[in-house]
């Protein structure tokens, strides 16, 4: 019984991951080849996710500041995710729809992309986020599950082909990884 479950969550996640990817293949290289050109003109990418996605927004920081498959110099890649006592103080006063808000309302800038990790409830914090980010004139990206995305359409949006929480986040983090080796490729030639 526990055999036929792991045998059934492999293939859901391959095809997840096939589904997702190479139906968005195109759309995905034209996102790292915007990821190259604003770390070549002085930007950051900003990485935005609520719940586990904030976890793997860290971890797909952690991957370009520090490396994925080379070594090489940090590339400009931040979590906004982290900061557990910013959060308590705005939950505390009622406000915490604005934890991502306010923070790129200080850090970004229109030459930045604000990449968005989404789970398939509707995150307040992370549209509220996405609305600062366009209003700064910041690249908006959004990786989300299946169903419509509840914000406004940003520049890039990549529909993982799941609305099952587990397989979102393996998705995700599969997103990150080629996303970094896309970028990687691109700036170093390996």
């Amino acid at each position: 019984m526990l055999q036929e479950r792991i045998a059934v969550s492999l293939r859901d996640h391959t095809r997840i991951l096939e589904e997702t990817f190479l139906g968005q293949a195109g759309h995905l290289s034209g996102f790292a080849e915007r990821v190259v050109a604003t770390f070549n003109q002085g930007g950051r990418l900003l990485i935005i996710g609520g719940g586990p996605l904030g976890a793997v927004a860290d971890l797909m920081a952690n991957l370009f500041l520090h490396r994925l498959t080379l070594e090489r110099p940090p590339l400009p890649a931040l979590s906004l995710s982290q900061n557990a006592t910013f959060a308590s103080s705005l939950a505390r006063d009622g406000q915490e729809n604005q934890f991502f808000a306010r923070q790129l309302r200080i850090t970004a800038g229109e030459q930045d992309i604000v990449l968005a990790l989404c789970d398939p409830s509707r995150n307040e914090a992370l549209l509220e986020g996405l609305t600062e980010a366009a209003q700064l004139g910041c690249t908006t990206a959004v990786v989300h599950g299946k169903g419509e995305f509840a914000g406004e359409q940003p520049d890039f949006l990549f529909r993982l082909a799941t609305d099952s929480p587990p397989r979102m986040v393996e998705a995700t983090v599969f997103f990150g990884h080629l996303l970094g080796e896309l970028v990687e490729k691109a700036l170093f030639g390996i």
